[in-house]
């Protein structure tokens, strides 16, 4: 299927990168979008329309409010992100036992002082399931960890904090590869992929949180690697309760990471990295 094509958003992108302002653009780009950046720009807005059209402006502040609340309910959040969830599909094994690789995608390092780096709970969560898997397809098959320097190229790969950190906490050391070069999940496919592909692995579980397995699984598709989908929940389970109708940190938290998974498939699509096939999977 030919990709699709965005026009002036593919001219946009590309002059950002041209001008070595990319990153800064998609930094801005991202927290006015997401909350609570999205709350202050309404409200902005609102105080900036307050002196001439307050009908307008007080359209902005009833909008700033309903919106904070809505994104700050664990029942909207968990809508939002099953929406994504339900469209992660994938490669089904043939024989578990020829599994060639297992890929794991980090979530981030953070400092804790003396100590120095350890992984953040989703990295750890993420690496913990890819080993689990690794000991249940058995114990030879690589488990390749991808994660750059994204604290600094002065600072560990992600990649390297978590292989460090679990080694000392398994007896038994399996086969691990480490791909320390990407920052982002389009670099993580294309770098992982270049090895794999090295490796003629055919057979590849992906493990990732499941908000992010959509987005990733499109990524390593558009590189010419079609994995099996092995997500570690994040999501809640069971049914709504009242509570879930009220405001609270971690409804908005679970909101903006479904929110960001949605602009992140949006700019891998203008940006050409992805296609529409790359996303709703059709087998190859």
């Amino acid at each position: 299927m030919k990709r699709p094509n965005f026009g002036w958003g593919v001219l946009l992108l590309r002059a950002g990168r041209q001008n070595g302002t990319n990153k800064s653009m998609k930094l801005l780009i991202t927290t006015l979008l997401l909350p609570p950046g999205l709350l202050l720009l309404l409200m902005g807005g609102a105080l900036w329309w307050w002196r001439k059209r307050h009908v307008r402006a007080l359209g902005c502040l009833i909008a700033a409010f309903v919106l904070g609340w809505l994104l700050s309910t664990t029942a909207v959040a968990r809508v939002m992100s099953a929406a994504l969830i339900s469209q992660i599909d994938g490669a089904q094994p043939q024989n578990i036992q020829q599994t060639d690789a297992v890929v794991v995608l980090t979530g981030g390092i953070t400092y804790v002082g003396d100590i120095g780096w350890l992984p953040k709970n989703e990295t750890f969560r993420r690496v913990a399931v890819a080993y689990e898997l690794q000991q249940r397809i058995g114990s030879r098959v690589p488990v390749l960890i991808s994660g750059g320097r994204t604290e600094g190229l002065q600072y560990p790969s992600e990649a390297r904090v978590a292989q460090q950190v679990f080694d000392r906490h398994r007896a038994q050391i399996t086969p691990t590869e480490l791909e320390e070069a990407s920052t982002n999940t389009y670099e993580s496919a294309l770098q992982s992929a270049a090895l794999l592909q090295k490796r003629r692995a055919e057979q590849i579980f992906l493990v990732t949180g499941e908000l992010h397995m959509l987005r990733a699984l499109a990524a390593y598709r558009g590189r010419g690697i079609d994995p099996v989908p092995f997500p570690v929940i994040v999501l809640p389970r069971g049914p709504l309760s009242f509570q879930d109708f009220l405001p609270s940190i971690d409804g908005l938290r679970l909101s903006t990471r479904a929110l960001y998974e949605y602009y992140g498939l949006v700019r891998y699509l203008l940006q050409g990295y992805v296609s529409w096939n790359d996303i709703f999977y059709s087998k190859k």
